[in-house]
């Protein structure tokens, strides 16, 4: 069977599993089942341990630590490391183009093509997952992840799109939590428009961004401020709608209030769901481009990490575990370095 035929017959079997469950997540269950069978997925998550501390007074509240050394080698790619002859090279290779991913991936990796309002994604697993069913949804055409903030280019998302896309993905994936990391605020690939989402973990399901408290929204529509977090976050909670429109207004006049700085700004968007009454959570972290690393050079603060839950996979953060210095403090000072003063 050739590529186009296997990728045309996955996708009609993984429309047929959502519709048959109603639900995204069963489809992208099963696509994640097919891409450990076919050798894409080389994280099985058995090496990853999570440990939760609490507040030396506030028990109430905790941060945590991922320990993933594979999560290290990411960077050595899951695909073939040389252009074959026969395959033409797009976009500098972008691992996310949907051209280059048949020679790259040495056709093991086939993606869940679905549509959001502001036009199609690819949903493709993750080779190295940070949590279960890690799936990316990586946009069909090859625009930058860096939305457009105050003008209006055409080869880039609007702000209200990427809010829109976003919360709509959350709705259909009610056991994930989803993220957008900004150019400077986490992403991996700046060149190609994407989300990530991944399936709550059975074992500590809730986040510590979860778990803390918010001031009350002074007027309808404005957002809710954190309270003793070592990182700024606003969240909205409402219908999809609701959340769309109050978060796109006001971020968008917050923006323009710091136009003195909109080049050096970035973000964090998280968006989760809540079931039966469709209601969305939304989380915004204005984020400083300049801050991007809790360890000098190195760990990106990207989603997880905002959501309170560091990944530690160096060698030199994996010594910091083994010496016992890691603690609620060290997370939480690593996680206020990044923070937008």
């Amino acid at each position: 069977m050739d590529y186009e035929t296997e990728w045309a017959n996955l996708n009609k079997k993984l429309r047929e599993i959502e519709r048959a469950h109603g639900s995204l997540g069963a489809a992208l269950s099963e696509l994640e089942t097919h891409q450990r069978e076919s050798g894409f997925i080389k994280g099985d998550l058995q090496g990853i341990e999570r440990v939760v501390f609490s507040h030396p007074e506030r028990k109430n509240h905790t941060l945590r630590a991922q320990i993933n050394p594979r999560r290290a080698k990411r960077h050595d790619g899951s695909g073939a490391p040389i252009l074959p002859n026969r395959y033409e090279f797009k976009n500098d290779g972008c691992f996310l183009c949907s051209e280059n991913i048949k020679w790259q991936q040495q056709q093991r990796q086939i993606g869940f093509e679905i549509t959001a309002s502001s036009g199609g994604y690819n949903a493709l697993m993750n080779p190295f997952p940070l949590l279960p069913n890690h799936v990316v949804f990586a946009s069909k055409f090859h625009i930058p992840q860096e939305f457009s903030l105050l003008d209006q280019k055409m080869e880039a998302k609007k702000l209200e799109d990427v809010l829109r896309d976003l919360c709509q993905l959350a709705l259909r994936l009610p056991d994930h939590i989803g993220f957008y990391n900004g150019v400077g605020a986490g992403a991996s690939i700046p060149g190609h428009f994407h989300f990530q989402f991944f399936h709550r973990a059975s074992d500590c399901p809730s986040f510590p961004i979860e778990e803390r408290d918010f001031t009350t929204a002074k007027n309808d529509g404005d957002p809710r401020f954190i309270v003793n977090y070592p990182i700024k976050v606003l969240r909205w909670e409402g219908n999809l709608e609701k959340v769309v429109e109050s978060s796109f207004s006001w971020i968008s006049k917050w923006i323009k209030s710091k136009i003195e700085l909109s080049e050096l700004l970035s973000t964090n968007f998280i968006a989760t769901a809540s079931l039966p009454r469709d209601e969305i959570t939304l989380y915004f972290v204005p984020r400083d481009k300049r801050k991007q690393f809790w360890n000098g050079k190195r760990g990106i603060v990207g989603g997880l990490e905002v959501l309170g839950e560091l990944v530690m996979a160096s060698e030199d953060e994996l010594a910091l575990i083994k010496k016992g210095t890691v603690n609620y403090k060290f997370i939480e000072k690593a996680l206020s370095t990044v923070s937008m003063d």
